[in-house]
């Protein structure tokens, strides 16, 4: 995507369809037609071979699409049965015209989860139970239909959303898992954050034919950046010199802990800084001296020594392997006072939390990097609060620290002034000690070649994504955050 892509909210896709139907003057069966169509056309895409297909339908919208889509798998003489979870005669509006199409074509229908029969490898499901409309706590006969699903030996494709996923926040406590979403008119938040990517599989979009202008009316709630919508570093002249390039400096390593900020001294390295220096511990300057000559490494004792060591740097980024230690808070006191933009990352961000330095300060030149429980420590509440809705948590973080926050998971979120944006990159195998501190390194690298801190949090969270992505093409289990650091430099050109 070479723009940002909107993400909406259940509601505003809910407006979509509206506006889609008043400017395309057709009636809603035919955009539910539409989206069946759409649907099947990408099932049998993907599954050409199938050999048969079981479809879950809801008594509303979506179940309506599970009906057209039975109906059009009759007509090519694919063996198909619908399981309908709501009583068909129960169904009014569309879904029941569309249940009557289905039953035109022939297609079989039962109300008894019993009657079903079971799904091997060769039996396409398709999830078209609960659709956008759905928050909160499962019905009996849809959690056990959502429980036979997600213990069928064949593959599922989702209409629209997987069945129990919350088209908002991306939260779920019971869903399907699908391998392929086709979602229609508005691409939804939850799709991308949250459980999102673990139970979606693939995202397909289909449009249906809405107008652009139909879009026009309504505000998505994030928009979401790809590799190509990202703003990248512009090419070096020829007579560059390593001053113009930023001068980082990296606080942290307290005992115990030096490994975590000299990766991120080594990422900011290849990302592209200038100059690196490091304030750690004494005991950790060998080490750092061995690991990587090229960082600049200082002994630092207590804050007071760590005071001429913040005049010359460009970027501070603070937090890798800090600690919570009073020799910690005294390195966050100092950081806290100087006018440099600031990278803030880890216990950094606990200190914070804790209220005893830095307390209520806000600033608009700091980036913030929490991972799920510190931006939980950071609102005062639960982790579990925070991802049943990350982007209201990374909205909250924001409001209260001001400045950039990223909020880091497997749809990241960042949040700015001028509101929120998401990336998807990375994978699972980044879930190993040591990540976030090689993404502080490379924020901080990024602001120091004076790229504005929220474009500088866009570009260091794909490469820091994407280089995992590089980093795992041989595996994901055992990638370790050193293994990333060739392909940042690779990629950060």
């Amino acid at each position: 995507m070479d723009t940002p892509q909107p993400l909406y909210s259940a509601e505003s896709v809910r407006e979509l369809d509206r506006q889609a139907m008043a400017a395309l003057g057709i009636p809603s069966i035919q955009l539910m037609k539409r989206a069946g169509r759409a649907a099947f056309t990408h099932l049998l895409a993907r599954w050409p071979d199938i050999g048969r297909i079981q479809v879950y339908c809801g008594g509303g919208n979506n179940g309506g699409d599970g009906y057209v889509i039975a109906a059009l798998a009759a007509q090519k003489n694919i063996p198909v049965t619908v399981f309908a979870c709501t009583n068909p005669e129960r169904l009014g509006g569309d879904a029941r015209e569309a249940h009557d199409y289905a039953c035109r074509e022939g297609v079989r229908i039962v109300t008894a989860l019993t009657q079903m029969d079971s799904a091997d490898g060769d039996t396409l499901i398709v999830d078209a139970l609960l659709g956008t409309g759905f928050s909160g706590v499962l019905r009996p006969p849809v959690a056990h239909a959502i429980e036979r699903m997600c213990k069928s030996r064949g593959p599922v494709l989702a209409v629209d959303i997987p069945s129990g996923l919350d088209a908002d926040t991306g939260s779920a406590e019971q869903a399907v898992c699908a391998e392929m979403t086709v979602t229609f008119i508005g691409r939804k938040l939850g799709l991308y954050c949250g459980r999102g990517p673990a139970l979606c599989g693939e995202v397909i979009f289909a449009g249906l034919g809405v107008p652009e202008p139909a879009y026009d009316a309504v505000r998505p709630l994030v928009q979401r950046y790809g590799s190509a919508s990202i703003k990248r570093l512009p090419p070096r002249p020829a007579d560059s010199f390593k001053n113009q390039f930023g001068h980082i400096l990296i606080v942290g390593g307290d005992s115990g802990f030096g490994g975590a900020a000299l990766m991120a001294a080594q990422s900011s390295a290849r990302a592209g800084a200038g100059l690196i220096s490091l304030a750690t511990r004494p005991g950790h300057l060998g080490a750092a001296l061995t690991r990587c000559p090229e960082v600049m490494a200082h002994p630092v004792v207590s804050g007071q020594e760590l005071e001429p060591l913040l005049t010359g740097p460009d970027v501070i980024a603070v937090g890798p392997g800090l600690g919570r230690s009073p020799w910690s808070e005294q390195l966050l006191a100092r950081v806290g006072r100087i006018g440099s933009p600031l990278v803030v990352d880890a216990d950094a961000l606990n200190i914070l939390a804790q209220g005893r330095v830095l307390a209520g300060v806000k600033r608009g030149d700091w980036v913030l990097t929490p991972h799920v429980g510190e931006a939980a420590r950071l609102l005062g509440c639960d982790t579990a609060e925070v991802c049943a809705d990350p982007r209201a948590a990374a909205v909250a973080v924001q409001q209260k620290f001001s400045g950039v926050v990223i909020l880091k998971g497997a749809g990241t979120l960042i949040a700015h002034d001028g509101g929120v944006d998401l990336i998807n990159s990375g994978n699972p195998g980044m879930a190993s000690g040591g990540m976030g501190d090689l993404l502080t390194g490379i924020v901080a690298a990024l602001i120091g070649q004076h790229l504005p801190l929220v474009e500088a949090a866009r570009l260091a969270v794909w490469l820091h994504g994407e280089a995992g992505n590089r980093a795992a093409a041989d595996g994901q289990r055992g990638l370790l955050a050193t293994d990333l650091l060739p392909w940042i430099r690779r990629l950060v050109d």
